[in-house]
């Protein structure tokens, strides 16, 4: 069968050169068509999944950005939520020794789980040692962050009361012992309340019923209630001393004196030079030896100093 088809003739404008002639069958018209459409149908195609590619990465990028302000955010959540819990933390030290001082008792723990109970053991941990959210987790912060603000209401009302109760029996206040024997700032505390330390002079271990305050040669010891001397003089062990009947079952007695500034009988209020620093009796080196004894019992000073560089 004869398969017809176009002849294409093309002349040339100057008409010296020969008419060409070009014949193009229907089949090749028909698979040139086919093989056009299948190649504009590919770059069509191409070009689409070029865009979307395309239009994918930039999408890809802009969720990448946006993920990393996002953790930036969550990572500077994590850090005020860890904060807050080191807070809170360091606030509830205060609080008992507050409540303390205001001879209130301290909160019971079941109380005290108000500001940590509830979720999970991970969460109730990290809160109560102060790192915040548990592995800081998106769900462990979510959990942490209404613990905390209860605990923090618990804390305020705690203080709150041991406040008013300080304004309440202002004398039996100014009866507790609750400053360091030497100012901070020339002074450490180099020994800590103990049942048995090695003792550095002795060369035994013996129980250690105070703290030993390091200071240099000479600087002021003070007061640390109102109260009366009720002794002064030299002690065995503690060399030159003071002891201080403060009222409400409360004395305090300082150690290693260079100098007594006080006498027996004298009453003193919170603050006043009593003596100074020495190295009198048995020390290594300059220091107060500082006591709280209540009800005739020797306990530990940390407990009445409002100062969290003391041992507890």
């Amino acid at each position: 069968m004869e398969d017809r088809g176009w002849t294409i003739q093309v002349l040339p404008d100057d008409g010296r050169e020969e008419p060409r002639t070009l014949r193009v069958s229907r089949s090749w018209v028909r698979w040139g068509a086919v093989v056009a459409v299948l190649l504009v149908a590919g770059g069509v195609g191409l070009g689409l999944s070029l865009g979307w590619g395309a239009w994918q990465q930039a999408n890809l990028e802009e969720l990448r950005a946006e993920n990393r302000v996002l953790r930036s955010r969550v990572d500077a959540a994590d850090r005020t939520v860890n904060r807050l819990a080191g807070e809170l933390n360091r606030m509830a030290v205060q609080e008992e020794r507050f409540r303390i001082l205001a001879g209130l008792p301290l909160l019971d723990d079941e109380i005290r789980q108000v500001g940590v109970g509830g979720p999970g053991p991970a969460v109730r941990t990290a809160v109560s040692a102060g790192t915040g959210a548990a592995d800081g987790a998106d769900g462990g912060r979510d959990l942490a962050l209404p613990q905390l603000l209860r605990r923090a209401d618990l804390l305020y009302a705690s203080l709150r009361e041991a406040a008013d109760s300080m304004a309440a029996n202002r004398r039996l206040f100014l009866s507790r012992p609750s400053i360091r024997p030497v100012a901070d700032e020339v002074s450490w505390i180099s020994s800590s309340f103990s049942h048995s330390r090695y003792h550095p002079v002795l060369h035994v271990n013996r129980p250690h019923e105070g703290i030993d305050v390091s200071a240099p040669h000479g600087a002021p010891i003070r007061a640390t209630a109102n109260g009366r001397v009720v002794e002064t003089g030299e002690r065995a062990g503690y060399g030159k001393i003071v002891e201080i009947s403060h009222g409400h079952g409360y004395r305090t007695l300082y150690g290693h004196a260079s100098e007594v500034t006080v006498r027996r009988g004298e009453r003193v209020e919170r603050g006043d030079v009593i003596a100074r620093v020495g190295e009198t009796g048995l020390t290594s080196g300059p220091n107060v030896h500082y006591e709280v004894h209540v009800d005739g019992r020797p306990v530990n000073p940390g407990r009445f100093v409002i100062d969290q560089r003391v041992p507890q």
